[in-house]
């Protein structure tokens, strides 16, 4: 059967160590076209094969005449953060900042920032451009109309940063669209489109690049839904992998720096849901799950239907996701509802333990609570606790961010710390109806910024820090906690747990291998170097292995015959 659409997903760079856990979005996207009659497949893990003439190679395989989109999830496709690279992340600052700051907090060149904002796994136009150059002919081999298109969370950066692409730019010479937001329907509408032969004119071109807003007509995706997903033999699954499964969009709070969807929450009809987890079980031996929930227990009722969904199926699950720690001060019974069902890993937003920049940023729970509650959550059964925090909140001061640090080193509950420093975007008008903007990118003011500057550099200032001050204040941070003997300072826990799980290992295993220092720190598990050479080669050996069966098997079921 031909392949009509081909999306290409990864997170390619969060790990030297293992190959990430699936995305979720490109197999909703998937679903959603196969229930119209589109034969859809999903290549996950597209950079395991660096050689482009390896890859390419291998990739014909899937396209013939009858291939009609190729299209790229960019939501986690981004440049390697290399030790001394202007583009690293040792600042620990985030999104707008990354691209702006060295580790010395140093204005640095367009370049630069083109770099982390323009490109995707790769940090520059040359390399990229070879990877699109060869993409383009293999289509044009087989069918010079069929579109490469792109999407996902960082199609919004494209547009920020437009200005700072070279004349030369691969997005634009070789990506015919680029999608921005929700792309659920629009996908759809782009290749009925194409089926039609119909002109593609209802686009936004700037700066040389064509973008499809799905906040727009004819392209509009409805927001206050959540589509189903349905996994296949095609996406190869054997029974250790970890699939991605949605199960609401968008979060009930209303946090004053965030960018996500807030102020609403649409969760999924729970015997839908039901009968995708057996149909996964029964027909690929799924039952691990990276939750895809901007707030899983942001709903009540939500938590307590889904363990009584889940203590109902005759065999066990096991899941991770994002999770707040405030509904937990009203309803504490929900912790056990979720260890019921299978939870192992949360990944929290913690923020801030200052009640004044807590309460200024929308979680107002008073942070001795939020410390008792994090004990009851870790006292309820083995779980793996990743606690985000950023630096320079308003109302944060020099004091408050001391005492947070010192109640670091006490603490036995936290499994990791992952801090970022502030970020306030732009916020761009033409975007409001797609972008939830951060309150603080909408009233600065209001919020007591009293400088916010993009060009020369990114800054910004309050009454009691600036952003220079967090460069400082997350370099010391980094330094006390390295040989903290319980909780590990950074990582990318919320796709390496997965990723981990997803070669066969325990939670066990997986916690022993996230503890073990393999570059740094004494106090956490830290065996001796030949043992942990042997430990750390044994799990690569498993992920590359586990990622290769999947390219066999994956050629084997989706390959086309051509003419």
């Amino acid at each position: 059967m031909s392949n009509e659409v081909i999306l290409l997903s990864d997170i390619p760079n969060q790990s030297q160590e293992t190959y990430a856990g699936r995305y979720m979005g490109p197999y909703v996207l998937k679903s959603q076209l196969l229930d119209k009659g589109h034969n859809t497949i999903v290549l996950d893990w597209f950079r395991f094969i660096q050689d482009n003439e390896k890859f390419f190679e291998y990739f014909e395989n899937f396209v013939d005449e009858n291939t009609k989109i190729i299209g790229i999830s960019n939501t986690f496709l981004y440049p390697p953060r290399e030790v001394n690279k202007k583009q690293n992340d040792s600042t620990g600052l985030s999104a707008f900042a990354a691209e702006n700051y060295d580790t010395k907090g140093e204005e640095i060149n367009e370049d630069s920032v083109a770099a982390y904002s323009l490109y995707l796994w790769d940090d520059n136009n040359i390399t990229l451009t070879d990877w699109f150059k060869r993409m383009r002919a293999v289509l044009d081999k087989y069918n010079p109309d069929a579109k490469i298109v792109l999407g996902g969370a960082r199609s919004t950066r494209f547009i920020q940063m437009a200005s700072f692409a070279p004349k030369d730019y691969c997005v634009k010479l070789y990506v015919d669209y680029i999608i921005v937001g929700m792309a659920d329907f629009a996908i759809q509408k782009l290749i009925d489109k194409i089926d039609n032969k119909e002109e593609i004119t209802d686009i936004w071109e700037h700066h040389g690049l064509k973008f499809i807003l799905c906040d727009k007509e004819p392209w509009v995706t409805p927001t206050y839904y959540v589509p189903k997903s349905n996994y296949t033999k095609a996406d190869c699954f054997e029974s250790s992998h970890w699939a991605g499964m949605e199960v609401g969009r968008g979060c009930a709070f209303n946090c004053k720096y965030c960018y996500y969807e807030k102020r609403f929450q649409e969760k999924r009809p729970m015997d839908e849901m039901k009968e995708e987890l057996k149909r996964n079980y029964y027909e690929l031996g799924i039952k691990g799950y990276n939750i895809t929930a901007d707030c899983f227990n942001d709903n009540r009722r939500f938590v307590g239907e889904w363990a009584e969904m889940v203590g109902s199926l005759d065999f066990k699950i096991e899941w991770a996701s994002y999770v707040r720690v405030d509904p937990f001060h009203k309803w504490p019974e929900m912790i056990d509802e979720m260890v019921s069902s299978g939870y192992k890993a949360g990944w929290y937003g913690i923020e801030t333990l200052s009640h004044k920049a807590g309460k200024l940023a929308g979680k107002g729970l008073n942070p001795e609570r939020v410390k008792e509650l994090l004990a009851l959550i870790k006292s309820k059964g083995e779980n793996w606790i990743t606690a985000y925090f950023i630096l320079g909140l308003p109302g944060e001061t020099k004091e408050s961010m001391q005492e947070t640090l010192d109640w670091f080193h006490t603490q036995r509950i936290i499994d990791e710390i992952q801090p970022s420093i502030l970020d306030v975007g732009p916020f761009i008008e033409e975007l409001s109806g797609i972008i939830d903007f951060s309150d603080h990118s909408k009233n600065p003011e209001k919020y007591g910024f009293t400088k916010l500057e993009y060009s020369p550099e990114f800054y910004w200032e309050h009454e009691t820090l600036n952003l220079k001050d967090c460069v400082i204040i997350h370099e010391q941070w980094k330094k006390e906690l390295e040989n903290h003997p319980y909780t590990r300072f950074g990582g990318s826990a919320h796709g390496e747990y997965v990723r981990i799980r997803d070669t066969g290992l325990s939670h066990k295993e997986a916690v022993v291998y996230m503890k073990t220092k393999f570059r740094g720190g004494k106090n956490l598990i830290n065996i001796d170097n030949a043992k942990k050479k042997k430990f750390k080669k044994y799990v690569q050996d498993l992920s590359t292995q586990n990622i290769q069966r999947y390219y066999d098997r994956f050629l084997e079921v989706n390959k086309v015959r051509h003419a």
